[in-house]
């Protein structure tokens, strides 16, 4: 029971950005087709190990710091990585019939890129302890997520526009292997910099890198939900035999002026008469209020599963006393799982928000 808790309160992070871009998507896709691309991108991580270990080695023999620095965060991270996940969305999600409008490129994307970072996060967690845990759940972890979903608005746009699907196809790698190179590049540089302010700037170099794509992804996201609203899909009609009406199908229909319409999208709908338009300060106002509720939710549910993860290894390791177990359990669920469960809610309220008339 220890263990799966402990498994639990390693992936807050990645089941919170998950749910997420799930809520999100204004026609969810099927939680079965989730799960699979999900549990494939978990196993992306045998490719990858089984690239990165040579490499690494070979990486290591480059006498130059900062250029060994640099080739590790391009071939041995950022390229496999990348390659591999934009496998599972060329060779499993695009072939699906799920995979119907461009939205679903991005939460594909996510959730592949998730997978991965997943079982990543747990190895890096089981090996390095809590601080590993703390730090990776506000970096690395929402890092693969954002990435993901850029390289997977690229892969949609190649779907919605086949005869320019390589060039969107490589432009979205590019830029998935450009920023995966950059956030770990200073990273991987720090372990080598004795100089403090040094540190500092790369440090700071990965989080505006970590902050540009957190930005980014938020505005294809945005696109992307408004493009939705204005185009609803219109369920497909099934044919019937002459002389039965289908439900919706008038006797006489009058001829009406089509316009190109893109692959997967329908035509817009009307505004309801009804509905107040939301002023462009109000809608700035109402985006970063839920921006803000969800960040502050998903740092207090992450905080609470950390806490959780804690005691659960204090447990496993036999730290705590027999006499201490019930003040130990209690203060858990005080410190630990309270604030899991107020941080979800509290998380679910600002994604609500964002959502409306957005």
């Amino acid at each position: 029971m220890l263990t799966s808790l402990l498994a639990v309160s390693a992936v807050v992070p990645s089941a919170l950005l998950v749910w997420y871009f799930h809520a999100r998507d204004a026609y969810p896709e099927p939680p079965r087709v989730l799960w699979t691309t999900f549990g494939l991108g978990v196993l992306t991580v045998i490719p990858i190990l089984l690239i990165g270990y040579p490499l690494q080695h070979a990486v290591e023999l480059v006498p130059n710091p900062i250029a060994s620095s640099l080739i590790g965060a391009l071939f041995v991270a950022a390229i496999p990585e990348e390659f591999v996940k934009l496998l599972v969305l060329l060779g499993y999600n695009m072939r699906h019939r799920a995979f119907d409008e461009p939205m679903d490129g991005i939460v594909y994307g996510v959730v592949a890129s998730l997978g991965f970072a997943t079982l990543e996060n747990l190895l890096f967690v089981f090996g390095g302890g809590m601080s590993v845990a703390v730090s990776r759940a506000f970096t690395a972890v929402p890092l693969h997520a954002f990435v993901g979903a850029i390289m997977g608005y690229y892969v949609g746009q190649a779907w919605r526009m086949p005869g320019e699907r390589t060039r969107y196809i490589l432009q979205g790698y590019g830029f998935a292997v450009l920023l995966h190179t950059l956030y770990d590049f200073p990273l991987m540089a720090m372990a080598d910099v004795e100089d403090v302010r040094t540190v500092f700037i790369l440090g700071v170099s990965t989080l505006i890198v970590l902050f540009v794509c957190w930005m980014w992804t938020l505005g294809l996201v945005r696109r992307l939900r408004r493009d939705q609203l204005a185009h609803p899909p219109v369920p497909a009609v099934e044919s019937a035999p002459t002389g039965i009406r289908v439900f919706g199908e008038e006797d006489d229909p009058e001829p009406v002026e089509s316009s190109p319409v893109a692959p997967g999208a329908a035509a817009a709908t009307p505004a309801s008469p009804l509905e107040i338009p939301e002023s462009d300060a109000a809608r700035m106002r109402r985006r970063i209020t839920g921006i803000v509720v969800i960040v502050v939710g998903g740092i207090v549910a992450s905080f609470g599963g950390m806490v959780t993860l804690g005691l659960a290894l204090a447990f496993m390791i036999g730290v705590v006393r027999p006499e201490h177990v019930v003040d130990v359990a209690i203060g858990g669920i005080v410190s630990g799982l309270a604030p899991l469960a107020i941080g979800v809610v509290v998380f679910r309220g600002g994604v609500k928000h964002l959502n409306r008339r957005s």
